[in-house]
């Protein structure tokens, strides 16, 4: 038996192709398991819920698991859930911050402690979702028994992804949730094609082709303008300096996308989570609450015969704001920044270093942040404008998915070509002082 530590180690210094066969392994392995629905479940229920209610967001980020109710229904939600939770502790608890910020070690502690967070709230949703729903016309007998399997295969599920996730962060090519929410994301697109063809076969020959290749000049205009924005960013001029030696000047980058795809992520799971509970009690849907609740319903934003239910989009718009502020303060920290560049010997032309520094990165960061997401959340709800209204529905690629599609194949690139040239400059080393001790 292999202790963590090590396991990490040996994982990690496998070569490149057995790392990617180890990732197209789990990636069908889920796809496998998440199109293998229970025998007990009421495949129909589920898909009226999914179709009608505005969850959506949440079977497109389970790669469709949650329309079969299979033994991976639940897919990542967990782990989301429980990163949003922890990351709400964290700004109460001092001790969770310290944790996060002491390097490696204490990274790895946050993360177990998320991974942990993640199970219990899997199980959680799977003993909801099996009594809630159960009752409603889930399960199919609906009895102790069949709730008691349910809420076991579920959270069993939900635990065996968030360890598959575990195990491909130790490949260090990629984040292992991003991964697999990324193949989840892709598993979808086909059922997409399928509805959007469906929808324009009923038109003319003519509207037909129009209407397909207009889907395809979108999705591919979605896809470049997501691409620039996760690639623009604003460059601070920054000067070094030494015992009164000044160098040549180089730039400090801040992301147009600060805080990535993470508060369009929380916005759009806190605005389901209410729809979910409703389902549970069918007279939360009638009277105002039920009004509220098909506000928070992305298939209801821009119907010019109910234009109220719009004021969703608006709050939308303002979690999405709360996030990216939230997330910086968690995430982005000014005055470690502004102490780095301070011990680097770097300053920013006009500006002390120390507070003003920070101040300033500060204040800048902040309106980058809000600008990127706002830019963002605008396409996205033009894509949720242009479904509602042509009348072809929830498609799972438009909207928050298409710029986490992006996002994740982005961030991986960087992150594997990071440590693939780490890789190979440990090897020359290696290589360099094998040639040397040998010379002697």
């Amino acid at each position: 038996m292999y202790s963590h530590t090590t396991l990490s180690r040996k994982v990690r210094d496998l070569a490149l192709w057995k790392k990617i066969c180890i990732v197209i392994f789990f990636m069908a392995f889920i796809r496998v398991g998440s199109n293998i629905p229970l025998p007990f479940v009421n495949r129909d229920y589920i898909r009226s819920l999914l179709d009608v209610d505005g969850l959506g967001f949440i079977n497109s980020i389970t790669g469709g698991s949650m329309l079969q109710m299979s033994f991976f229904a639940l897919s990542v939600s967990p782990y989301i859930t429980a990163s949003i939770v922890i990351q709400l502790i964290t700004v109460l608890s001092p001790s969770l911050e310290e944790m996060r910020k002491d390097g490696k070690t204490g990274m790895d502690k946050y993360k177990k402690i998320t991974n942990i967070t993640g199970v219990v709230l899997g199980f959680v949703q799977a003993a909801a979702m099996a009594v809630g729903l159960g009752r409603n016309g889930l399960l199919d007998p609906f009895n102790w028994k069949t709730v008691v399997l349910a809420t076991i295969i579920w959270s069993i599920g939900g635990a065996v992804i968030i360890l598959i996730g575990m195990f491909l962060d130790m490949l260090e090519i990629g984040n292992g949730i991003s991964m697999i929410l990324f193949c989840n994301i892709v598993a979808s697109i086909p059922s997409d094609i399928v509805k959007i063809f469906e929808f324009a076969s009923v038109k003319n020959r003519a509207g037909m082709i129009i209407t397909c290749i207009m889907a395809n000049l979108l999705a591919l205009a979605l896809v470049y303008v997501s691409t620039v924005c996760q690639e623009t960013e604003k460059r601070i001029t920054i000067t070094q300096t030494r015992k009164g030696y000044r160098g040549p000047d180089s730039v400090f980058p801040i992301p147009f996308l600060t805080c990535s795809v993470m508060p369009v992520i929380f916005a759009g799971s806190i605005m389901s989570f209410p729809i979910m509970i409703a389902q549970f009690v069918p007279k939360l849907q009638d009277g105002i609450f039920g009004k509220c609740i098909r506000m928070l319903n992305t298939s209801m934003w821009f119907n010019v015969d109910m234009p109220i239910y719009t004021f969703g989009a608006v709050l939308y718009v303002g979690l999405t704001v709360l996030f990216t502020y939230f997330y910086l303060d968690i995430g982005f920290n000014a005055y470690e920044i502004a102490d780095n560049l301070k011990k680097q010997g770097a300053v920013i032309p006009g500006i002390r270093t120390g507070k003003p520094t920070a101040e300033l990165i500060d204040k800048i960061s902040k309106k980058v942040a809000i600008r990127g997401n706002m830019a963002m959340v605008a396409i996205i709800l033009f894509t949720y404008m242009v479904c509602n209204m042509t009348g072809i529905g929830s498609v799972s690629i438009a909207g928050t998915s298409c710029f986490i599609l992006v996002n994740v194949a982005i961030e991986e690139y960087k992150l594997a070509a990071a440590n693939m040239r780490a890789k190979l400059a440990r090897n020359r080393n290696d290589f360099v002082l094998a040639k040397l001790v040998k010379s002697i």
